[in-house]
């Protein structure tokens, strides 16, 4: 299924022009070819530049272009290579290089998407702000080096708990990380950002024979009380966060 609804579509495509469950490609076992189908949403599809009627089964062959609102597919059947290549390329584009988190544009579209989403459908969406408290103290005293390890630690620790239900973290710049948590009201959220403060500070940073013990602390808005934009629920958590901060860190606070 391709369409830009994750608890519809196997391939999300991030595009207000695409529908939630907007076509399908499907196996023939009987002729062993793959075949795209439109659903007829009305928006269309289509291959090589030729529009698809509605529910037309059309056959795809390797190097084929599937235009689909304003995204541009390409169809490539058993070509490990390629897709090796072009997985090495969306993690180039996308994510940080440092953390595997998603890059800051790339988060900012999700984050979007999914306040239009929870809107729609009138449920809640948390934002968290995390801040490592001491990474300037680690830095004097072992090294950037150390440092860096640390912020890019940090950042995978956050990333094993945003890796299901449209959860998804950045690092927002330097030493300081946003999330966003679909579907989680504020109480929830709170006990997630528990969970992240707990993890950094158990864990056991070594780089190189050197030990840290960075905490963090973090800060947590909810859509719709703290704001119904991205800015505004940005800033919201970001101010819990220098509550959390200023209450001493390694804290939560709301």
């Amino acid at each position: 299924m391709l369409g830009n609804d994750p608890h519809h579509a196997i391939l999300v495509i991030r595009d207000i022009e695409v529908e939630p469950k907007h076509a399908n490609v499907h196996w023939e076992s009987a002729s062993g070819v793959y075949r795209i189908q439109d659903l007829g949403t009305g928006e269309g599809t289509a291959v090589n530049g030729e529009i698809l009627r509605a529910c037309e089964r059309r056959r795809l062959y390797n190097g084929d272009r599937i235009v689909i609102g304003d995204s541009v597919l390409e169809f490539s059947q058993d070509d490990p290579i390629k897709a090796q290549f072009h997985r090495a390329l969306d993690h180039l584009i996308n994510r940080d290089y440092l953390t595997g988190l998603l890059a800051k544009n790339r988060f900012d579209e999700e984050f979007e998407h999914w306040l239009q989403t929870m809107a729609t459908a009138h449920r809640p969406l948390s934002i968290l702000m995390a801040d490592i408290d001491n990474l300037k103290e680690i830095n004097d005293k072992h090294g950037h080096l150390l440092g860096e390890f640390v912020v890019g630690m940090v950042g995978r620790i956050i990333g094993e708990l945003h890796s299901e239900g449209g959860r998804q973290a950045t690092r927002f710049g330097g030493d300081e990380y946003q999330t966003i948590l679909p579907n989680l009201t504020k109480e929830e959220a709170l006990k997630v950002a528990e969970e992240i403060r707990c993890r950094v500070e158990e864990y056991a940073f070594e780089h190189e024979g050197k030990l840290a013990n960075p905490t963090l602390s973090v800060g947590v808005a909810t859509y719709p009380e703290d704001g119904t934009m991205r800015n505004d629920l940005t800033h919201a958590a970001d101010e819990a966060l220098y509550r959390a901060k200023h209450t001493g860190g390694n804290a939560v606070r709301a």
